[in-house]
């Protein structure tokens, strides 16, 4: 037993078999509450393929946030085979999605547009640090996007590898994530929560151009350019925005260890989220 109750999912909820998602370790569906009619999306995670202790560290983490920019849980079941988490359902895709459907030789989305989208990561990440939270797997994919009255607005989801961290306490130390969104630290076994931060500075970068700062045809080689390579801004694409943006890239992906005073609430303030003063 991973969560401590089993329960019959199925009990409760009929589960659709429209997929509204998939990972190495899940798959997300549409299901609908039995006794309300209320349509929900149920994350079912396979205890073969996931660690026990990530799969708790998703379910204690959902059950203690409350932001409107996180995907808020409903409830849990467990049975021999897996774990079900209920969340809210959301329809309009993920933010990888719209960078594909987007990009053409001239960049990605309008400046205007990845400012919003940012900010609102941005402002979600630090409300997890102050909860001592680190999400680690930040990446277009976990963050799913919908649209009222013209405003976008995200939800932060996944948080399989997210942990609990203290300013206090002493590096992480495991090598999780994505390795596009990869910080160095993260890459030599010795980090804190600024890896939420490199990796929104490269879900920044890829939503200005279209493609990531740091790239490789392997995750090895993705890992040697993160560690090694230059952050280069090429001229066909960059010379069409703002100074302010590549200034705050610049300070989201410097690896040295100037970057250690950038925190999420600091970030808020870069000018790059006051354009009329950029």
């Amino acid at each position: 037993m991973t969560t401590g109750r089993f329960r019959n999912i199925s009990d409760e909820y009929n589960i659709s078999n429209t997929l509204l998602g998939k990972g190495a370790t899940s798959l997300v569906r549409e299901c609908i509450q039995r006794s309300s009619g209320a349509k929900y999306a149920v994350k079912t995670i396979d205890k073969t393929k996931a660690s026990s202790h990530h799969i708790l560290r998703e379910v204690h983490t959902l059950s203690t946030v409350n932001h409107p920019n996180i995907i808020k849980m409903i409830d849990h079941y467990e049975d021999v085979d897996f774990v079900h988490i209920i969340t809210e359902v959301y329809n309009g895709g993920d933010l990888y999605n719209v960078i594909v459907n987007s990009t053409t030789d001239r960049g990605c989305l309008p400046e205007d547009k990845a400012i919003e989208i940012i900010k609102s990561i941005l402002e979600t990440v630090n409300y997890l640090h102050k909860q001592d939270v680190v999400h680690r797997d930040i990446k277009p994919e976990n963050v799913l996007i919908y649209t009222v009255k013209q405003h976008t607005y995200i939800k932060l989801i996944d948080f399989g590898l997210s942990r609990t961290h203290t300013l206090n306490d002493g590096y992480m130390t495991e090598m999780v994530g994505t390795a596009y969104y990869m910080s160095p630290g993260v890459l030599l076994g010795q980090y804190d929560r600024s890896c939420d931060l490199w990796a929104v500075g490269v879900v920044s970068y890829i939503l200005l151009c279209g493609y990531p700062p740091f790239n490789g045809h392997c995750d090895h080689e993705i890992h040697s350019a993160t560690k090694g390579g230059a952050l280069v801004f090429d001229s066909a694409v960059w010379d069409n925005l703002s100074n302010a943006s590549k200034e705050f890239i610049s300070m989201m992906l410097c690896k040295d260890a100037s970057r250690k005073s950038v925190s999420a609430s600091t970030a808020l303030l870069h000018s790059w989220f006051r354009p009329e003063q950029s």
